[in-house]
C-alpha cells in the first residue's frame, strides 16, 4: 500500500503510530506487538464483526436474548453480604422489572454511575427467565442527554492484549476524522464502473458506520481496500521487473545451429510448448537486459530438457552455467540427463562438474579451481553453489531447480556471482494467482503440453489393512520385469508419530519378496551410496525401491510402473502429484496406490479423491490452494510470511487477477492516472 500512499503525497500515513495523539509508549508497544507500526497499519486493522444496538421503547420477550439500548429507571442498589458475589441493581423498563448484575464493580462509584431515582440509558445483552429481565454488566450506561455516546453500530476489532476495543476504536476514529481528502489513484472510468467509495470514504464506512443502511455498503468498501492492497503489490512487482530490465550487459551470443542439431538428434520430439519455452528463454539470453524468468509446467512435461538446451546455448557462447538443485539425488539426475543429451567427446569438452556439501576437501579444491578458471562450463550442485568460496570465471546463466526449497537470499547469492540471467523452475504447477504473488517480478513461461503416448496413471486409494492383496499385485508386476517405488514419510521410527518409516518397510518387504531385490534410499545416506542405489535401480538390478520423498523430483526410469505412497493423507496434493509423476514415463500402464492407516477426516478423503479423479497438475494446484490456503502453500514455497493484511489470494482470486490486469493495462508504475 505504501507505493499508493506515496503517490498521492500522504506520507503522514507512513509515520509511526507513536506520533498519534493519545498513543503513549505503552499503547505504541502493544500496537507494535500486533504488527501495527505505522498509521496506515492502524487504519487497515479492520473490524472482524459489528454489533447492532437496537433502541427499544417496549420490551418484546419473544426476541430475547438480544443486544439492545433501553431507557431504565434505577430503583434500588443491593449489596451482597459476601464480597465474592455480584452487586445487583433493581430497575424498571416501563412496567417491567429489570435486574442489572455487576461483577467486580467499585462500590464507591455505584451511586454516580447508577443514581437511584433517576432515569438513564443502558446498553447490553438483555435476557429473560420468563418472570424477570436481566442485563449482566451493561456495555454502556449514560445519562439521557448523552445518548450519542452509545453507538448504533459498533465495530469489534481483533483482540490486542492490553488495549480495549473502545480505546482502539477511539484512536482510529480520531485519525480518520483528522485526515485531509486523499486524491484518487485509479482512472476515473475504472472507479466509476466499480461503484466503489473513495479510499477515505471506505475507511470511514468500515470503521465508523452511522446506521444499518451503511452496513450494506461495507462489503463494497472492504472490496475496495482489498483491491488497493493487491494493486499496490502488483505495482511493486512491476516496478522491480522494470528496474531489472534497465540493467544491461547480460547478453550472450550462442550458437543456434548447435541447439537445432541437438534437438534433431534427440530420440523423441519436443512438444510445441517446449519449443516455445526454449525460444522465449533464448530470446531473453540474447537480449542486453537481465532475464528473470519462472519456468513452470506439469509433472513430466519436459522442463529439464528445455533448460539443458538453454544451458548449451550459453556454453556455446563461451560462458558458464550453474544449475542449483535441492538434493544430491536431483543434481546427479541432471548429470545423467546431460550424458543422454550429448556425445562422450562433448561431455569431455564441457567438463560438467557436480558440487555438493559431501565433497571431500581435496576433491572440492580441485572442483573449485576448475570452476574459477572456467574449465567447468556447466556446474551442477546443491546449496554448496552459493557459498563464498565458489568463484565463477564467467557465469551468465543460473538455473534454480525446484525453487521452493531455496530461500530468496540463497537464490540472490547465486545470482550475484556474475552478470547472471536466471531461470527458476517449479517442480509442480503453481496456481497463477500464487505465481503472481510470489514471482510477480519475473516473466512467466508455462509448459502445459505433455509428450505424446504418455499413459494415464491409474490412482487407487487403499487401506494399509489390504497390504497383502497389494503385495500380490506388485509381485505379478515384478514377475513381468516391471519396477516399483515404495515411498514412506519417515526414515526411521519417530516417537509420538504413528507413521511408516523406510527402514522398517525395507526389512518387511525383503521378508515378503525373497525372490526379488529390494533397495533403499533416503536423505541420510552418503551421496555415493545414493548414487550407487539409483544406478542399480536404473540398471534393473533392483525390483522395488523403498524411499522417502528424496525421489520426489528428477528421477526418470521408464520401466517403473507403480508407486506406493504410505500415509498419503499426510502429504500435500502437489507433492502427491509430484511423487505420482515418477511413474508413467514408459509405454506400460502405470499405477499409483495412495495408502492410508486408520480413519480419515472428511478433508483427507476429499484430498485423496481429487488425486484419484485428476491427472492435471494445474487443476490439482488450484484445488490444493483452495483446501490449504495461500498461507500454507506459501510456507512451502517461500518464507511463509503473510504477504497481505486484508485478505488471502485464495479468498479473492478474481479481484487479485483483476488488479494485475489493471496494472498491465495501464502500465502505471506511478499510479496517479485520472
Amino acid at each position: 500500500m505504501k507505493i499508493l500512499i506515496k503517490s498521492v503525497g500522504q506520507d503522514c500515513l507512513l509515520e509511526s503510530v507513536s506520533s498519534l495523539r493519545g498513543v503513549g509508549p505503552k499503547s505504541s508497544k502493544r500496537l507494535s506487538g500486533a504488527s501495527i507500526k505505522l498509521v496506515l497499519d492502524l487504519l487497515l486493522t479492520l473490524p472482524r464483526k459489528y454489533k447492532r444496538r437496537d433502541r427499544w421503547i417496549k420490551v418484546d420477550k419473544s426476541l430475547l436474548p438480544r443486544l439492545v439500548t433501553l431507557e431504565v429507571s434505577i430503583k434500588k442498589h443491593i449489596y451482597p453480604k459476601n464480597r465474592r458475589l455480584p452487586m445487583k441493581i433493581e430497575a424498571e423498563i416501563g412496567d417491567w422489572p429489570l435486574n442489572i448484575i455487576l461483577f467486580s464493580f467499585n462500590k464507591a462509584l455505584l451511586g454516580s454511575y447508577y443514581p437511584v431515582g433517576e432515569s438513564m440509558l443502558i446498553s447490553g445483552e438483555l435476557t429473560s427467565d420468563g418472570r424477570s429481565l436481566t442485563m449482566i454488566h451493561p456495555d454502556y450506561s449514560v445519562k439521557l442527554d448523552q445518548c450519542y455516546k452509545i453507538p448504533k453500530i459498533e465495530p469489534i476489532y481483533p483482540s490486542i492484549p492490553g488495549l480495549g476495543n473502545r480505546v482502539l476504536k477511539k484512536i482510529i476514529g480520531n485519525q480518520i476524522n483528522n485526515l485531509n481528502p486523499i486524491e484518487e489513484w485509479y482512472p476515473k472510468k475504472f472507479i466509476k464502473g466499480k461503484n466503489w467509495p473513495s479510499f477515505l470514504k471506505a475507511l470511514s464506512m468500515i470503521h465508523m458506520p452511522m446506521d444499518k443502511s451503511e452496513l450494506s455498503y461495507i462489503r463494497q468498501a472492504r472490496e475496495r481496500l482489498i483491491f488497493d492492497e493487491f494493486y499496490a503489490h502488483h505495482l511493486k512487482m512491476d516496478k522491480f521487473k522494470h528496474s531489472a530490465k534497465k540493467k544491461l550487459g547480460f547478453k550472450v551470443q550462442g550458437n543456434k545451429a548447435l541447439i537445432k542439431n541437438l534437438i534433431n538428434n534427440l530420440s523423441f520430439q519436443l512438444t510445441k510448448d517446449q519449443l516455445k519455452a526454449l525460444s522465449e528463454i533464448i530470446d531473453d539470453i540474447e537480449s542486453e537486459t537481465k532475464m528473470n524468468r519462472l519456468l513452470q509446467g506439469d509433472v513430466g512435461c519436459g522442463k529439464t530438457i528445455v533448460v539443458l538446451l538453454a544451458a548449451m546455448f550459453v556454453v556455446s557462447g563461451g560462458c558458464q552455467v550453474a544449475i542449483m538443485a535441492p538434493t544430491e539425488v536431483l543434481a546427479m539426475q541432471h548429470i545423467k540427463s546431460l550424458h543422454e543429451l550429448l556425445r562422450a567427446e562433448e561431455i569431455t569438452e564441457l567438463k560438467p562438474t557436480i558440487l555438493t556439501g559431501s565433497d571431500h576437501s581435496r576433491e572440492k579444491a580441485r572442483k573449485l579451481l576448475s570452476i574459477s578458471n572456467g574449465e567447468a562450463k556447466i556446474v551442477i550442485g546443491t546449496h554448496a553453489l552459493f557459498q563464498k568460496k565458489v568463484h565463477f570465471n564467467n557465469l551468465r546463466l543460473a538455473i534454480i531447480d525446484e525453487q521452493h526449497k531455496f530461500g530468496v537470499m540463497q537464490r540472490f547469492r547465486l545470482e550475484k556471482k556474475g552478470d547472471v540471467n536466471s531461470i527458476i523452475m517449479s517442480a509442480t504447477p503453481i496456481p497463477r494467482s500464487l505465481a503472481l504473488t510470489v514471482f510477480g517480478d519475473r516473466d512467466l513461461t508455462i509448459i502445459k503440453e505433455k509428450p505424446k503416448n504418455r499413459p494415464v496413471i491409474e490412482t487407487l486409494i487403499i487401506s494399509v489393512r489390504k497390504i497383502k492383496q497389494l503385495l500380490d499385485k506388485l509381485g505379478m508386476q515384478m514377475s513381468k520385469g516391471q519396477q516399483i517405488y515404495w515411498v514412506c514419510p519417515l526414515i526411521e521410527e519417530a516417537e509420538n508419530l504413528h507413521l511408516s518409516n523406510s527402514n522398517d518397510r525395507f526389512k518387511y518387504l525383503k521378508r515378503e519378496f525373497r525372490e526379488f531385490k529390494v533397495g533403499l534410499i533416503h536423505g541420510q545416506m552418503s551421496s555415493e551410496d545414493k548414487e550407487l542405489e539409483l544406478r542399480r535401480y536404473n540398471d534393473r538390478e533392483i525390483n522395488i525401491l523403498v524411499s522417502t520423498t528424496v525421489i520426489e523430483v528428477g528421477i526418470d526410469n521408464s520401466n517403473a510402473t507403480t508407486i506406493v505412497i504410505e500415509n498419503a493423507n499426510r502429504f500435500g496434493l502437489s507433492q502427491l502429484h509430484q511423487l505420482r509423476g515418477r511413474v508413467g514415463r514408459g509405454s506400460e500402464k502405470s499405477y499409483c496406490f495412495l495408502m492410508y492407516d486408520g480413519n480419515l477426516s472428511d478433508q483427507a478423503i476429499q484430498r485423496l479423491k481429487i488425486m484419484r479423479e485428476s491427472q492435471d497438475g494445474f487443476e490439482i494446484a488450484e484445488r490444493d490452494m483452495e483446501i490449504r490456503g495461500t498461507g500454507d502453500l506459501l510456507g512451502t514455497m517461500q518464507s511463509g510470511h503473510k504477504i497481505f493484511k486484508l485478505s488471502e489470494v485464495v479468498e479473492e482470486p478474481d479481484l487479485f487477477l483483476e488488479a494485475y490486469k489493471l496494472v498491465q493495462d495501464t502500465k502505471a508504475i506511478a499510479p496517479k492516472q485520472n
